[in-house]
């Protein structure tokens, strides 16, 4: 560490030099006149240095090129960018991951060896303060993360900074009754109703139904073997169809490479029809809780349950299998017919 001189004057602010992993010297105001300052400046950069972090390099290092990382690493591994619809303003679609448009216009041109805790904790304040859910909110945070720690093991960053996350309240509990699903049939398009009976009986992902391609479909159209490019947890699985969905597929035409099921204007159909069967907050994706909710009512055992819908662990399997509270009352009833009467019935004229 030194002070500069100016004019036969000695500057106020300490000075630090060190070599970088390229042996060229580093030379840099520690912009302060205190001594400690400028000490633990000069340890800081030698420890990412000896962490194999070039110090050019990380300092140039901003968020567009940890983005890149991401779309890289995504499309290296055959995950699907395109997670959900985009605003219709972006250009760059194809390169498109949920929470994208929130993290790019916040962190537009910065230095990532500037991104740490408390801006990550202004980054979750401004994104509660559009009214984002906990759950969304900890997504956004999640995709930063990632692009983070691809960086550090890319050795382009030395660490990556503590993350605040939000206590999640908000898991969904929505399940579809079969009464309630054949009405909201009746009020979908038909060419759809191939691809919702087979999210409703499989609780397959719609993101995976929709890359289903026929060479994916056995000859007598009763199975369908998915690859692991496609599954949530990237192992293949065989899911059987039932045999009136079997029947309306035989009816399709075969054609190798396309995909088997139509999802022409999905989402708009689904909103229309679900107000039409007066259940206005049905998601698609409780299909999928609904399917698991179902398997298990048929007494399919769960290990079979969780390899149908791809659940790695039970935890997670767990979050969709839910009970219903006819399902508590029904287990009850069979728990009394076993058990017989427990309790003498009250003799009248009360306690004596």
């Amino acid at each position: 560490m030194f002070q500069k001189k100016k004019s036969g004057r000695l500057l106020p602010n300490w000075y630090i030099a060190y070599y970088d992993l390229n042996g060229k010297q580093i030379q840099g105001s520690s912009k302060s006149p205190i001594k400690s300052v400028a000490e633990r400046m000069l340890r800081k950069k030698l420890e990412e240095v000896e962490h194999g972090v070039p110090v050019e390099q990380s300092r140039k290092l901003k968020y567009e090129d940890i983005r890149e990382l991401l779309v890289l690493h995504y499309k290296n591994n055959n995950v699907g960018l395109i997670t959900r619809t985009p605003a219709k303003s972006r250009k760059d679609k194809k390169d498109y991951v949920y929470g994208f448009d929130h993290l790019d216009p916040w962190f537009k041109n910065t230095a990532v060896r500037n991104i740490n805790s408390p801006l990550l904790r202004k980054l979750q304040a401004h994104l509660l303060e559009k009214k984002l859910s906990n759950a969304s909110c900890n997504r956004v945070m999640a995709l930063l993360r990632r692009m983070m720690n691809l960086a550090r093991k890319d050795g382009l960053i030395p660490a990556v900074p503590a993350f605040p996350m939000l206590k999640e309240e908000n898991t969904r509990t929505g399940f579809v009754e079969v009464k309630q699903f054949k009405e909201l049939l009746k009020h979908l398009p038909e060419y759809l109703h191939p691809l919702i009976v087979f999210l409703y009986t499989t609780g397959c992902r719609v993101g995976a139904a929709l890359q289903i391609t026929w060479d994916m479909v056995s000859p007598d159209t009763k199975t369908i073997a998915l690859p692991g490019s496609i599954t949530k947890n990237a192992e293949p699985i065989v899911l059987a169809l039932t045999s009136d969905l079997t029947a309306a597929l035989k009816k399709k035409f075969r054609t190798a490479g396309a995909p088997v099921f139509d999802a022409t204007n999905l989402r708009k159909e689904w909103n229309k029809a679900k107000v039409a069967a007066k259940c206005p907050d049905l998601l698609i994706h409780d299909l999928r809780r609904s399917g698991a909710r179902n398997l298990r009512k048929s007494g399919v055992p769960e290990t079979v349950i969780m390899q149908i819908g791809g659940w790695k662990t039970r935890n997670v399997f767990i979050r969709y299998a839910i009970v219903a509270t006819n399902d508590i009352e029904n287990a009850m009833a069979t728990l009394e017919e076993n058990n017989g009467t427990l309790m003498e019935p009250a003799k009248s004229g009360g306690r004596k």
